[in-house]
């Protein structure tokens, strides 16, 4: 195999039995076979170790297992896992969903055509006997290339749907990837490290195509897709502010390090966008620091005060103009200013 277009599986698995075995043939039915499949398992009770291990012996490709001693979580057990791997690109990978064929043939091609940094795929949701219930999108509606600085600052791809060369992954020490931005406790989930890292510095590929099977059931460690209608309301508006869910000390963290890089040693482009991007973060930093102002204060007139004071100072800008958009303004002023649906809005 061509190690410039090798691609490492990465699958993190947790009492993953009744369903694992399905994704494993799978990835062993790709048209471009991984160089490696790294599965890491995170103190699991049932079979999950002893099919993994069984299927090892007959996989068209090398499989490595890690079985960790104490339980890393989702996010952790993912990044951990991802360290030991040694291929160009790779690829974050569930223990209970289905590949289509050309999966990660499409991924890499699509990468390589764009010279992009992070490709990101659509899905068709299925249910736990594999019947389809829907199309899984991520609001993509046709395939963009996207610059960075382009996204939202809190958004986020699921990690199945993500291909990405490791040169991203490599440009910090996950250990170092701060607070989680939707959990009041914990570090970032792997996801949204990628996310944030492949959005500040590098291109990103979107495409709606559906390349996964991704099953919903009762098992799943992925947010459930079903909502309340007022839940999914405040959902796309965005994320609320919360004196105990502090992304302006993310955003300022995220500001820092990529300062840090600015002043490496690393190429003059990457340089160059690392201080764009702390710049960026800095300011966004900021303007949470003011949302959580006006979620905390008990006065009505003084929250209006700090919310039209953010917009004046263009923190309710378009997301390509270093803002936090139009929808977390109508967010805050609802949800914060006016307090309506209080229990809603910490979502």
């Amino acid at each position: 195999m061509d190690t410039k277009f090798s691609v490492s599986v990465v699958m993190a698995t947790f009492n993953g039995g009744r369903f694992i075995s399905e994704q494993l043939d799978s990835i062993a039915r790709q048209t471009h076979l991984p160089a490696e499949l790294i599965v890491s398992d995170d103190t699991s009770t049932d079979d999950t170790i002893e099919i993994v291990k069984g299927f090892a012996k007959t996989a068209p490709f090398p499989v490595k297992i890690i079985e960790n001693e104490t339980r890393l979580g989702y996010g952790g057990n993912f990044l951990s896992a991802t360290k030991q791997a040694t291929g160009a690109y790779l690829s974050f990978c569930d223990q209970d969903d289905i590949w289509l064929p050309n999966k990660l043939e499409v991924s890499l091609r699509t990468i390589e055509a764009f010279d992009a940094d992070l490709y990101v795929h659509g899905a068709t949701i299925v249910d736990a006997t594999g019947a389809a219930a829907g199309r899984f999108t991520q609001g993509v509606r046709t395939r963009s290339v996207l610059g960075p600085l382009t996204l939202p600052p809190w958004g986020v791809f699921y990690g199945f749907s993500m291909v990405f060369r490791r040169d991203v992954f490599n440009l910090f020490d996950a250990d170092d990837r701060g607070g989680h931005t939707f959990e009041w406790h914990g570090s970032l989930s792997h996801d949204l490290w990628i996310y944030f890292l492949a959005s500040s510095l590098g291109r990103i590929v979107v495409d709606p195509q559906p390349l996964v099977l991704y099953r919903r059931h009762d098992k799943n460690e992925t947010p459930d897709l079903k909502a309340h209608l007022v839940h999914k309301i405040s959902k796309y508006l965005g994320v609320a502010a919360h004196k105990n869910l502090r992304r302006d000390a993310v955003a300022a963290h995220r500001s820092k390090i990529l300062m840090d890089l600015a002043a490496s040693d690393s190429p003059s482009r990457l340089r160059d966008q690392a201080r764009a991007a702390s710049s960026y973060w800095n300011a966004i930093a900021q303007f949470e620091a003011d949302r959580i102002d006006i979620y905390t204060r008990d006065r009505p007139l003084s929250r209006l005060s700090r919310c039209l004071k953010l917009l004046r100072h263009g923190g309710y800008r378009a997301y390509r103009r270093g803002g936090l958009s139009w929808r977390l303004f109508v967010k805050d002023l609802m949800f914060g200013v006016l307090r309506m649906g209080r229990r809603v809005a910490n979502n």
